[in-house]
């Protein structure tokens, strides 16, 4: 009789205490929630006080680390941080310097009297 009370404490705190995982961020805070999918860049994820909510997403770059319900974790370096500015920069240029070219193109193509200039201007 004496060991009721504790077992249906026991029961009713295991149902309280729910499995969850935690994203640790770059800026120090840590997110309760449920992790759906870990991609190459991004981490997606549902928020433990509405599992049945909308999905969340974050770069892997903006995390230190995802600790698993089943105690396992994840670390994040920053060498994945710079890799993906690098990555960001690099597009950019490439961007740029086609960008420029159609550009030079483009100006060439209406000061030069059209695509096939007859010489006789």
């Amino acid at each position: 009789m004496k060991y009721i009370l504790p077992f249906i404490l026991f029961v009713c705190s295991s149902n309280i205490i729910k499995a969850q995982d935690t994203l640790s961020m770059r800026s120090g805070e840590n997110i309760l929630v449920k992790v759906i999918e870990v991609g190459a860049t991004e981490v997606k994820y549902k928020k433990q006080d509405n599992l049945n909510g909308p999905l969340f997403s974050i770069l892997k770059s903006d995390l230190l680390m995802i600790k698993y319900e089943n105690g396992t974790s994840e670390k994040f370096s920053k060498e994945e941080k710079t890799i993906i500015k690098v990555k960001s920069t690099h597009n950019r240029l490439i961007w740029g310097i086609v960008g420029v070219g159609l550009l030079i193109g483009l100006g060439s193509l209406f000061k030069g009297g059209g695509l096939f200039p007859t010489g006789g201007h």
